[in-house]
């Protein structure tokens, strides 16, 4: 199998765990979706761009981050079967007030806004599955937020191993400090702390 033709299946599978569609009406979202391949630190969006296509993350990650006063700060981590890009640009067709960076070389699956507004309007299945996706972004948000605002640093570092188990062995820990809103001095501290309870 190509690596084409693997990454649209990853996608179908992913489709097929959250709505239920015929064959048809998957042929016609198939006719919507383009390949993209990206080299590990070619850039997806830079601030400042629109993002025109939302992208399903069939193999390797991107990262999304802030530039601020001349310093990353990141964001999030998109993994294999998860969605990347700037969803309010996407939606908003505004500028993207963030970058999303390939962390490894990655393979998307990419979508137009017209093309996924005409399946929308369309068909009831890719109705649905854009109203579910949205429901999982909300929640995902919301869990985020509140891991920052009542979690302790011990606590948001282990949420997070069991969330993303391979980050350690994909992501440099100045990286993860910064997802996690620490300090990589902090970051060594938490993980000596729990290191010495195991």
């Amino acid at each position: 199998m190509s690596t084409q033709n693997s990454a649209i299946a990853s996608f179908h599978s992913f489709c097929t765990s959250v709505i239920s569609f015929t064959e048809s009406e998957w042929q016609e979202f198939e006719k919507h979706l383009v390949i993209k391949k990206l080299k590990k630190n070619q850039h997806f969006i830079k601030e400042g761009e629109i993002c025109t296509r939302m992208a399903f993350v069939a193999r390797g990650f991107t990262r999304l981050y802030f530039l601020i006063q001349g310093e990353e700060v990141t964001k999030d981590f998109c993994f294999e079967n998860t969605f990347t890009g700037s969803t309010a640009s996407f939606i908003s067709r505004e500028p993207s007030h963030f970058n999303v960076i390939a962390m490894e070389d990655t393979e998307l699956v990419t979508i137009d806004y017209e093309g996924l507004m005409n399946l929308y309007d369309n068909y009831h299945c890719w109705s649905n599955f854009g109203r579910k996706l949205v429901e999982q972004f909300a929640i995902r948000k919301e869990n985020r937020e509140v891991s920052f605002l009542l979690y302790s640093p011990e606590d948001r570092y282990q949420d997070m191993l069991i969330k993303y188990p391979s980050i350690i062995q994909r992501v440099p820990l100045k990286l993860i400090a910064s997802f996690l809103g620490m300090t990589p001095e902090t970051l060594s501290r938490v993980r000596k702390k729990l290191s010495t309870r195991s």
